[in-house]
This record gives C-alpha cells, structure tokens and sequence, in this order.
C-alpha cells in the first residue's frame, strides 16, 4: 500500500502547480487486446483498475498499453460529470509533471552539444542573484531535485482562491527568484526533495543558452521530429483544443486554466498516442545520444521503497522485478502516468479526468495498479 501512496505522492506533486461513471470494456487502438490469452488477461485486470479509479475520485479514464508492438486502449467513466460519453478515446489531457522528461531531455541534448555542463554552477547560465545558493547548485542536482530549493507549488492558490485565480499569468523567473529567497530543505546535494523550482530553472537554463523560449526548443527538439501532432506548450492558452475529458475542483470545471504556473515543470498538454511515441524515442537513442540517456538514469534514492529518481525520470521496481522508467502528473483537473519498460516493449500511458483538487487520495491505489498490471502483465 505504501508504494501505491508514494505514487500518489509524486502524481500530485505539481498540485496547483488535489458522479456517473459508464465503464467501457478495452477497446481496440490498432491490433487489438484479443491476440493472446496473456494479453486478454492484462486488458481484464487493466479494466478493473479503471473501473476502481472512476469509483474512487475520478469521473473518466483512458489508458493506452504496448505489449510487444501491439496497443491497445481502455476506457472508463465519463468525459464529463454529468455527461453520460465517455472520456474520448486518444482525447487530449494535460500531463502535469511529465513535462520534466521533455524539459529534462531539451537541457541533455544541450548537455550533449557542449553548451551545458551537468556539474556546473547554476550560476554560470542564470542572471546574477536570481538563485543566492546558485554557485553551490548544480545543473544536474536542479534536474535530479537534490537542489534542497523550495518548492513554488507551495505558494500556489489552492480551492476557491485557485477557482478564482485561474487564468492569471506566472512568470518563471520571478516564481524562482520568490521560491530561491526562502529557507532551503537542506544543503544542495545532501538530500532528495522533489521540487518544481528546479524545473523553472532548468527551463530558464535553455532559454538563456539558446536564445529562445524552453517552448520553441520543446517543440522543435521533440514535438516537430517525433510528429507528436497533438501535443503542444500551451503557455498562456487556457483552452485545450479538440476531443477531450473535463477535471474539476469542486463543483467547478476547472478544464480551462492558465498553466503557466507549471511551465516547464508541467504544462504540456497531449494525448496516449503521443506519449506513447515519445517514451519510445526515449528508450530507443532518438532524442539522446547514449552518454546522455546514461546520465538521465543515474539516479538517487527517493526516501521511497522500490522508488529512484533520475534527471526527469522516475525509476520504480514493479511487483514482478521489472523496472519502470518514466513519469507521473498532477495539475488541477487531471492525473497521469507514463511509463516504459528500459527495452521499450512493454508501455503504459494513463490520463484520469478528476472530481475534485487535490484529488482523493483514494486515486493512488488504482493508478499504481494501472502500471503495475499494465507492465507486469
């Protein structure tokens, strides 16, 4: 159970940057959940968990598996409280914190170019004085979240100030400069604490080394070469264009927001399809030369059983013995997990549309299922 709760955890960790429901049986996303007996069985146990999750805190549900090269997609719930459709299927939702693999991956391949050094200062990329402790902190514990930085989802609005506060404007620099000037977890490198002020400063690293917004690298590094066609760094969009499920907060429906409160740490919207497609360029050498994919996956213990921590990649040993590599996310209104085996063969991609923020914590049992069935299958 505590592994359930660790995941939940992390999910929500981008919190505030915490009904009818119809299950669906699998339903096919190219070749189909029925070729083999071992696989029917995943799809089953897979469904159950998403009928759990839509019982538990979720109003709608969608998970898409790769076993072996065949896919497939499963569904529960509905799209939206008192709808009775269900959620779309391949619909898009927002990520929340896997955002950090595609920030993490744009700053590796600068790494990998020779305009970032991993164990350099922070200060050598960043204005005078934004970060204090910047000449202690390193590139790579900002990335690995052993910075010690406190965390800018704290100071974020939550409930009717959040409902209220929706669409306003963050900028990324100003939100470290307020987080940096606040007492440390720890010393930088002495301890693991996950915080999203790390991955503002990693974006704002990108943009002072190239000269162009993190969202432009973003998308002509990965989204534009990989032919993610769906996914997109919204910035200030508050809508999420085409098919998709509805999140809420309360009785509000809290579907449209500005995320630029998450930025770089969790604003990219997307959809199965897609991620799925990038935690296959990700295991397969497509975006990261080797010595860089090495470095991603040098990782630190989390305080967390069968739990390690990467550059933007959460490692998590199953109950099968496998290993799982890839990311979780909350952000109001939504969950989500993406994860891979290391040989790529086996991929999970969930996005729960929620009831309520912060989520129920009931959520957490359900979605580490999810990925445990799902790969363990």
């Amino acid at each position: 159970m505590r592994v359930f709760r660790s995941l939940f955890t992390c999910l929500l960790a981008t919190a505030a940057v915490g009904s009818l429901a119809l299950p669906a049986a699998a339903a096919s996303s190219g070749s189909g959940p029925s070729g083999t007996a071992d696989t029917a069985g995943t799809a089953r146990e897979v469904q159950h968990d998403l009928d759990l999750l839509t019982r538990s805190g979720a109003v709608g549900a969608q998970v898409r598996v790769t076993e072996g090269g065949r896919s497939w997609l499963a569904r529960s719930g509905s799209a939206e409280r008192a709808g009775r459709a269900p959620v779309p299927r391949e619909g898009r939702f927002r990520i929340g914190s896997a955002t950090k693999m595609f920030t993490s991956v744009v700053l590796l391949q600068l790494v990998g170019q020779g305009e970032v050094a991993l164990d350099a200062p922070l200060s050598r990329y960043l204005p005078l004085g934004l970060v204090p402790q910047g000449d202690r902190i390193t590139a790579r514990m900002a990335l690995q979240h052993t910075s010690g930085l406190h965390d800018t989802a704290r100071d974020l609005p939550q409930g009717e100030e959040l409902v209220r506060t929706r669409f306003r404007h963050y900028d990324a620099a100003d939100q470290v400069r307020r987080a940096a000037a606040k007492p440390a977890d720890f010393p930088p490198g002495t301890g693991y604490g996950y915080s999203n002020t790390n991955y503002l400063i990693a974006g704002l690293i990108i943009e002072r080394v190239t000269g162009h917004s993190y969202a432009a690298e973003v998308r002509e590094r990965i989204i534009a070469p990989l032919g993610l066609h769906h996914t997109f760094v919204p910035g200030d969009r508050t809508d999420i264009p085409g098919p998709h499920a509805h999140g809420y907060l309360g009785t509000t429906d809290i579907t449209a927001l500005n995320p630029s409160f998450a930025g770089p740490a969790g604003e990219i919207v997307s959809t199965p399809r897609d991620m799925d497609r990038f935690l296959t360029a990700l295991t397969s050498g497509e975006l990261l030369l080797p010595v860089q994919w090495k470095e991603m996956n040098r990782t630190v213990a989390t305080g967390e059983p069968g739990e390690r921590y990467g550059l933007g990649l959460k490692e998590r040993t199953l109950s099968c013995g496998r290993t799982a590599i890839g990311h979780t996310g909350g952000i109001p209104g939504y969950a989500t997990l993406a994860f891979t085996t290391r040989d790529g063969e086996r991929r999970v991609v969930l996005s729960a549309n929620l009831a309520d923020w912060p989520a129920d914590e009931r959520i957490g049992e359900p979605i580490g299922k999810v990925l445990d069935d799902a790969l363990c299958g």
